[in-house]
C-alpha cells in the first residue's frame, strides 16, 4: 500500500511499480485505488491500468474493499493507491488508514516527496504511523536532486527505502 500527503505522488508511482519490468517481473499485479475523494483520481489510476492491462477496482468503504480483493485474488501483488489528506482532514485519513489495516498488506510505503523540509515528513509520518509504515518511498528526486533530509530522517527513524523516483516517465522513471 502506497500512503502520504497529496501530491506526494503516489498514484504515478504506483503506476511505475505496476509496469516496470524489473519491480515485479512476471508477478501477475493488481490494483487498488482507495482515492475516491480527490477528482480525477479513480479516472487516473484505471487509465494507468488499461494501459498496461492490468485489473483495476476501486473501493469506497469496507464492502467494497472486500469485494475488490476477491476479484483480484489470483494476482501475485496487489498495489494499494490511498488517497493523500492533509492533518486538518484527520476522519478523512483516519477511514482510508481503516481500510488500509483491512487488507492487512505486506508492506505500508509511506510516499514523501524528497524536496520535503525533514521536520515537516517527521510530521506526517507521525501522523500516519497508525497505517501501519514499514517503508519510506521517496519521489520526485529530479525536483530535489541535492536533498538527502529524507533519505536522513529515514535512517533515523529505521524506515528501509526500497524504492525512489524521478520524473513522470512511467514505468522508467
Amino acid at each position: 500500500a502506497l500512503v502520504g500527503p497529496t501530491g506526494a505522488g503516489k498514484t504515478t508511482t504506483l503506476a511505475k511499480l505496476a509496469t516496470h519490468p524489473r519491480v515485479f517481473g512476471g508477478w501477475r499485479v493488481g490494483l487498488i485505488g482507495l482515492d475516491t475523494f480527490r477528482i480525477g483520481a479513480i479516472e487516473q489510476l484505471r487509465t494507468y491500468a488499461a494501459i498496461a492491462r492490468i485489473p483495476c477496482e476501486i473501493a469506497y468503504g469496507g464492502d467494497d474493499l472486500d469485494q475488490a480483493r476477491a476479484r483480484l485474488a489470483d494476482r501475485d501483488v496487489i498495489l494499494v493507491d490511498t488517497p493523500g489528506r492533509s492533518a486538518g482532514h484527520r476522519l478523512d485519513r483516519e477511514f482510508a488508514q481503516q481500510l488500509v489495516q483491512r487488507l492487512e498488506p505486506r508492506e505500508v510505503h509511506f510516499v514523501i516527496p524528497a524536496g520535503t523540509a525533514p521536520h515537516l515528513a517527521r510530521a506526517m509520518i507521525r501522523d500516519s504511523r497508525q497505517a501501519g509504515i514499514t517503508h519510506l518511498l521517496v519521489t520526485k528526486f529530479d525536483e530535489a536532486p541535492d536533498e538527502s533530509g529524507v533519505l536522513d530522517l529515514a535512517v533515523e527513524l529505521g524506515l528501509p527505502v526500497r524504492w525512489t523516483t524521478e520524473g513522470q516517465d512511467v514505468p522508467f522513471d
